[in-house]
């Protein structure tokens, strides 16, 4: 047996194992593990205990959060009213008695980032078919009763354990945002799939280099050491440290930055430089802070990661936070809540109500809004210049379905109701 082959046997602790093929060989990276994912991991591995991870989750919801909302009601004849105030206007700005609107979205949105699932408990008034509050529960000790479709799994029920009392809890009651989950044998499979899942070993690698990072400062915290010269004569002990004091009390202080002091004795010093083996620990953990980033939709150089920032990359930066990394999760949040929570109070107000975001209050997506709108405004006065032609109607009619996209339907409807009406 080869030197290398009976290393990796040492090395994996299994000395027994005869290893013939490519296929043998690699069974004894099995031995490696890096630990059971699961949510409740992501929550205190990634959330709670990744500098990096939390960094870029707790700004994303933070800015979700101040995104404002617009709440509509779309009346028989087609029009929308923005409604302010009213018994549904309080409900949606005010969840519960704890939170406000703000408070409750941030937590929805780090719920989702983190873990790929939002749970929310909705609670009816007695007799009610409309919700009166909502509450934000933990993914983490939710476990679903799941039975088995041609589509997947889908959730009967739901129990709820927190702090050791077991909640159970109706599919009614319970809003379920969850991210696409592909794999049907995972452990949980009417789960949602968090990002922190596909970053797991990214995520395992970060903490490890955190811990490193921490453990150089510790150990490394002295720049360097006085020692007698080769050759010189030995000090004692309480010579060397009457020397750390005088030393101290003469160049310690920021009224000594920059001074250059003298000594009578024949000393020198030894810089403590960190190895290049320290420095690429370091250098590492910007190599990780852009993995997290590029799986959240963010650029890293939003987080300290300044590599190739200029004005124009950090406009852009800006536009595709918003675009990639913000406005995702919170309408998927919103596309929810329209879905599960608004039913109840348009059958009691019998209206028609949704709640949409705001997006004219992002300064970032500002000039996009503007770009956008001077399209709208050139295409309507071409479509107004082809209503207006000397042609007939089957002219216009092929001029708006080749140029502006219109189907034959509706541009037979438009140019119908542009037609002048016959003198009498």
């Amino acid at each position: 047996m080869s030197r290398f082959a009976l290393a990796l046997k040492a090395l994996t602790g299994n000395l027994n194992v005869n290893l013939h093929g490519e296929s043998q060989f690699m069974k004894i990276f099995s031995n490696f593990q890096f630990g059971d994912a699961n949510l409740e991991k992501f929550v205190n591995q990634g959330f709670i205990s990744n500098n990096q991870v939390y960094s870029i989750i707790n700004r994303i919801a933070e800015d979700a959060a101040n995104i404002p909302i617009i709440i509509e009601n779309k009346n028989s004849d087609g029009s929308i009213e923005v409604v302010e105030e009213g018994d549904f206007y309080n409900f949606v700005h005010k969840p519960n008695a704890v939170d406000t609107y703000k408070s409750f979205v941030y937590q929805s949105i780090v719920y989702q980032l983190v873990t790929g699932n939002e749970i929310q408990y909705g609670v009816k008034g007695i007799g009610s078919n409309m919700f009166s509050e909502r509450h934000n529960l933990a993914p983490q000790y939710i476990t679903p009763k799941v039975k088995e479709t041609i589509t997947g799994f889908v959730a009967t029920s739901y129990k709820y354990n927190y702090a050791g009392t077991n909640y159970p809890l109706a599919v009614e009651e319970v809003m379920h945002l969850k991210k696409f989950n592909p794999n049907p044998n995972s452990d949980n499979p009417a789960m949602g799939l968090s990002p922190l899942q596909a970053l797991y070993r990214v995520l395992e690698a970060s903490n490890e280099l955190i811990t490193a990072d921490a453990s150089l400062i510790k150990n490394k915290g002295a720049i360097g050491m006085l020692t007698p010269k080769t050759g010189g004569r030995p000090v004692t002990k309480t010579q060397a440290e009457d020397t750390d004091k005088s030393l101290k009390s003469r160049i310690g202080g920021g009224q000594n930055f920059g001074s250059i002091k003298t000594t009578t004795a024949s000393l020198e010093f030894i810089k403590f430089a960190m190895s290049p083996q320290d420095l690429q620990i370091l250098e590492n953990g910007v190599v990780k802070l852009r993995d997290f980033c590029s799986a959240y939709g963010v650029s890293s150089r939003m987080f300290n990661d300044q590599a190739s920032s200029t004005y124009n990359n950090t406009v852009e930066d800006n536009k595709k936070y918003y675009n990639n990394g913000v406005l995702p999760p919170l309408q998927n949040d919103v596309d929810h809540f329209n879905n599960f929570f608004v039913q109840g109070w348009n059958e009691r107000d019998n209206a028609n109500y949704s709640v949409r975001l705001d997006i004219s209050s992002i300064e970032a997506l500002q000039s996009d809004q503007r770009t956008e709108a001077q399209k709208d405004k050139l295409k309507m006065e071409g479509i107004e210049k082809i209503l207006n032609m000397n042609t007939s109607e089957a002219g216009k009619q092929l001029l708006l379905v080749s140029n502006y996209d219109f189907t034959q339907e509706e541009a037979e409807a438009l140019t119908l109701n542009n037609t002048p009406n016959n003198e009498e």
